[in-house]
């Protein structure tokens, strides 16, 4: 039986769990496992370095979508050939996991870790001049983003609800503006509130932001707001249960290569990462995740 090289990230917001809880879990449900309990990215790339042996060992992240995101950047930027990926949600949760109708409670969810099953999914890779970096769930280019940007620069005390107060006090200044992208085939140049690229469906807390994604095409989903804030807010309302992609001001379009010409911010599964321009390719097949 492989071990588990399980990665939690300290930082995770909600219940806070120990070192102690979690070699008692992964026990009770006989999995051999190494806990590393984490505080910064710098060290997922440590502990990756040291544990690089996919014969030996499979991978799990405990957190939210960002921790998972961190794991699989750091095994990929390794050269680790499809390695067998596990997620557990933690604290608030992980909406890449409800693409996969994963629970949300730890106690049920590390159920999915035991037998043989995975799922053979894609994830891509995005850089600008100064950075690259893998995501596997959803990348939001423009207002979106510049919230998470503010939510990091939020004092700790606000560390649990930083993203609903940074998504208010954004909102305020906010308006559509010239966004620029293109793919193999299409080209987009106008006013815009928000660009979304999806790999996986949810985002925000169970919003099913899209719903006709898949992790095994080779493609990702983009959804253009082209629309003002106002109808953004409506919008937005519609997404969290995927009503959304009937609006004719929500363009859909598919690719597996994107380029992001103009300057917004951009998020990854939930943190902040750079400005454009940036490129994005999808890596087709490239993590086996445990379902």
């Amino acid at each position: 039986m492989k071990e588990y090289v399980v990665v939690y990230n300290l930082n995770s917001r909600g219940k806070k769990l120990t070192e102690s809880y979690l070699s008692t879990l992964f026990e009770k449900h006989n999995l051999k496992s190494k806990i590393f309990m984490t505080s910064d990215v710098s060290e997922v790339d440590q502990i990756i370095e040291q544990h690089k042996d996919t014969k030996k060992y499979n991978y799990c992240a405990i957190g939210g979508d960002g921790t998972i995101n961190s794991l699989i950047d750091s095994l990929l930027r390794k050269g680790l050939d499809r390695p067998i990926v596990g997620c557990l949600p933690s604290g608030s949760g992980s909406d890449f996991l409800r693409t996969f109708a994963i629970p949300q409670n730890i106690e049920t969810a590390i159920e999915h870790l035991k037998g043989d099953s995975t799922y053979l999914i894609d994830t891509a890779i995005v850089s600008t001049s100064e950075k690259e970096r893998h995501f596997v769930n959803i990348l939001n280019f423009g207002f979106l983003a510049d919230t998470v940007e503010m939510s990091e620069k939020l004092p700790k005390i606000f560390r649990r609800f930083r993203y609903p107060i940074s998504f208010w006090l954004k909102l305020l200044p906010a308006r559509s503006g010239m966004m620029s992208i293109k793919t193999h085939n299409y080209e987009f140049n106008a006013d815009a509130f928000v660009i979304t690229v999806c790999n996986g469906q949810f985002f925000g807390g169970g919003w099913n932001i899209s719903p006709k994604s898949s992790l095994q095409d080779g493609l990702l989903n983009i959804q253009i707001f082209k629309v003002t804030k106002k109808k953004a807010m409506k919008l937005f309302f519609l997404a969290k249960k995927g009503l959304h992609l009937t609006e004719p001001d929500v363009l859909l379009k598919r690719s597996g290569e994107i380029q992001l010409l103009s300057h917004q911010s951009i998020e990854i599964d939930g943190d902040y990462f750079d400005k454009g321009p940036a490129e994005i390719f999808v890596k087709k097949a490239s993590i086996q995740l445990k379902i």
